[in-house]
């Protein structure tokens, strides 16, 4: 548990080559790889230009954002921000940022812009424009790297989880689940036959898709659970019902394999 106030400017590294990049300035580019960054607008810009899938997923983003958007208010955000407490956390993909109102020293890590400006607007202090799959960070940058929600949404889950354990010392991860047969089924004939989706990818995971990730990783998972979250969460289907009580995620904490 780190204690000292976070510097933020002492953390940063090019997300192409990993170069660490100190003393920053406000505006630069890495040395080594000519990669260029700036701060503006109180939001460092990292992002790294990435495929066309993510291109694609960003813009989209970006117009599910020009509004705040909506997320569960369950009491999710509250206790992800007690873990954030305290420890030097980055959170990826903070969307508004919930968790960093409730834990103003964590680190906001996204690349929709819009969202970025959205957090800004509710007071949040350290935002980073960048991807999730190459994050702008030296190595064991922080204690606690927090993805809530998010990972099934990315076009490489294993390198966005490759970055969160060579940034952070503590994964933890919420990961909506693959239902199973036949449910499963449904689901991917409303998702890709009838194109019916809440966010540009929908890739819920398996236990063991998600474990062998963490592995990859080079993870421990010291504890593994469920989280309820809301199922049709935004009403990708408006005719169907919102059901609020299913243990509808994997809840993961992993550490560093020694």
């Amino acid at each position: 548990m780190s204690t000292k106030k976070l510097q933020l400017m002492h953390l940063f590294a090019c997300p192409q080559c990993k170069t660490r990049l100190f003393p920053i300035k406000m505006k630069g580019k890495c040395p080594r790889c000519g990669f260029r960054y700036r701060k503006s607008g109180g939001i460092w810009h990292f992002l790294k230009t990435g495929d066309v899938q993510t291109q694609s997923s960003a813009k989209r983003y970006n117009s599910m954002h020009k509004k705040n958007f909506i997320g569960p208010d369950d009491g999710s955000y509250e206790i992800l921000g007690s873990f954030a407490r305290g420890n030097r956390t980055v959170d990826i993909a903070c969307g508004d940022g919930r968790i960093e109102t409730l834990a103003p020293e964590t680190v906001g890590v996204e690349f929709s812009l819009n969202a970025l400006k959205n957090a800004k607007s509710r007071g949040v202090k350290h935002l980073v424009h960048a991807d999730a799959q190459a994050l702008p960070f030296t190595d064991n940058s922080f204690d606690v790297a927090i993805c809530a929600g998010s990972l099934e949404h990315f076009v490489d889950p294993q390198s966005a989880v490759n970055e969160m354990a060579r940034v952070a010392s503590i994964q933890i991860l919420t990961v909506h689940k693959k239902l199973p047969f036949p449910l499963s089924l449904g689901e991917r004939v409303l998702t890709n036959l009838g194109r019916v989706t809440h966010q540009p990818i929908e890739r819920p995971f398996s236990r063991r898709a998600l474990m062998g990730l963490l592995r990859k990783a080079g993870l421990h998972t010291v504890f593994e659970g469920v989280w309820t979250l809301p199922v049709n969460y935004g009403k990708a289907v408006s005719y169907l019902p919102q059901l609020s009580s299913l243990p509808s995620c994997h809840f993961v904490v992993s550490i560093k394999r020694k």
